[in-house]
């Protein structure tokens, strides 16, 4: 007779256990997986303390933990705040430090702080739309400073509650202004050789007048503005540089001197300005 194999019977047994129905062979199973698991505990209990020691368990704050940690986190964003708050009014302060000392001369200065909220392309130069209008006292016609004296311009006519909008000195709607050049050379000097001369923007974001070809005029000298028509605060405030000397086709005796401005309007962010109206009660 011949013998079975050992491996077909195991194989016909397991298939037999297959076809019964599940709650004949879950007892048996169940307890037979409890005996075959015996031997392989111990192993697994070591790998699962071998792997807390190396990557241990989050320790989960308490609900005190928690909140106190939350109102940290709370008050120390409020001293961030708080410190860039400071700094920036310490910047403000020093800006009003500035423009006061270097407008001693004309009596009290009125100042305003205001932040550009808007920039607007206008005819030939940058119109800017402030965060500050007439209830900070600002009325039309008040002039925009950076850094103490670099002129920026001057305030629209149209001013609204808390808005306003500075016409840039390389704006056509500014028109035409007299201003005077100190050479490079006698910035410092007590009693500077200026030259006078009066200013209209060309168009393209410059200024352009007409001088004396004699006169020592080169690129790289101040231009300040000195002109009646416009606020005792703003006299003497720094228009520009100029860029470039050149004779006139038209008049060979003449030459024609072109002025960058001393600010770009498409890049200034804080401006102070000056009040020329009265105080309000």
């Amino acid at each position: 007779m011949r013998r079975i194999p050992p491996l077909a019977l195991v194989i016909t047994f397991i298939v037999l256990l297959g076809l019964c129905p599940t709650r004949w062979i879950a007892p048996m199973t169940g307890d037979l997986s409890s005996v075959l698991w015996v031997p392989l505990s111990p192993l697994s209990h070591g790998a699962t303390a071998m792997r807390l020691w190396l990557r241990p368990r989050p320790v989960t704050p308490s609900t005190d933990e928690a909140t106190a940690v939350a109102e940290r986190d709370y008050y120390r964003g409020l001293w961030h705040a708080d410190r860039i708050r400071i700094e920036q009014l310490e910047k403000t302060l020093r800006r009003y430090e500035v423009t006061v000392g270097l407008s001693s001369n004309v009596g009290t200065i009125r100042l305003a702080s205001a932040n550009v909220i808007a920039r607007t392309p206008g005819s030939g130069g940058v119109a800017l739309k402030v965060n500050a209008g007439a209830q900070h006292g600002i009325s039309a016609g008040d002039v925009a400073v950076v850094d103490g004296d670099a002129l920026v311009g001057r305030i629209a006519p149209e001013v609204g509650a808390v808005t306003s909008v500075i016409l840039s000195i390389s704006d056509r709607s500014v028109g035409r202004f007299d201003a005077y050049i100190v050479p490079a050379a006698q910035e410092r000097s007590n009693r500077p050789a200026v030259i006078s001369v009066q200013l209209l923007p060309d168009g393209s974001g410059n200024l352009r007048g007409d001088i004396d070809l004699a006169s020592e005029v080169r690129p790289g000298d101040l231009v300040r503005l000195k002109d009646s028509m416009w606020p005792a605060g703003a006299q003497g405030m720094r228009v520009g540089v100029v860029s470039e000397v050149k004779r006139k086709d038209s008049q060979p005796l003449r030459g024609e001197v072109s002025v960058r401005p001393a600010i770009d309007p498409a890049v200034v962010g804080e401006i102070v300005i000056k009040l020329a109206g009265a105080p309000q009660q």
